[in-house]
């Protein structure tokens, strides 16, 4: 009677130990937490090339053209102007920064960002810099289970290409440009 006794209780324990030992080597699943709302995809406003040279300056302007007050949607959006070279390279300060703006927009509210050719390390002698206007678009979070509306209905930037000497405007882009919903949304930024 021990016998058999001890004899099951040895066969327990291993039988145990073998169960472990699968939950300890078996390939164990991952599980991802998930927010009630994803995270919010931003909208990409790219303008064509724009070639500048010393003595200009490119200015990249947008306007939240909502008015000020109770509307849709609730809060600012955030908007991050830059301006990317023929490589699609950001370009950079002089210390290695990136030039860019970033800024929370109200509705009704305006921002700009100015590069300045004579800023940048050009080549001596007649040069041109080839370079691309873009603006990121992170719109506020959807209410009541409704989407902001597309960044076309609020969101309205323009290009300005202008002589250092007498402010004189050279030319303007705010044509529609090419609006692109990213379908994952990047790291926003500081």
């Amino acid at each position: 009677m021990k016998t058999k006794r001890t004899l099951t209780i040895a066969t327990v324990l291993i039988a145990l130990a073998a169960f472990a030992m699968l939950g300890i080597f078996r390939d164990t699943r991952r599980v991802h937490a998930q927010d009630q709302l994803p995270p919010p995809i931003p909208d990409r406003i790219s303008f064509g090339m724009v070639g500048i040279t010393q003595g200009q300056t490119i200015r990249l302007s947008v306007v939240n053209t909502f008015p000020p007050g109770p509307v849709f949607p609730p809060g600012p959006s955030r908007v991050v102007l830059t301006f990317l070279d023929a490589e699609g390279q950001r370009l950079r300060h002089r210390d290695g920064s990136i030039i860019r703006r970033a800024v929370e927009l109200e509705p009704g509210n305006a921002t700009f960002l100015d590069l300045n050719a004579d800023d940048l390390q050009l080549p001596p002698g007649p040069s041109r810099l080839q370079l691309r206007a873009v603006v990121n678009v992170y719109p506020p979070g959807p209410t009541d289970n409704e989407l902001p509306p597309p960044i076309g209905d609020r969101i309205v930037p323009s290009v300005e290409v202008f002589n250092n000497a007498n402010g004189r405007t050279a030319f303007v882009m705010s044509a529609a440009p090419s609006v692109q919903r990213l379908t994952t949304p990047p790291p926003i930024p500081d």
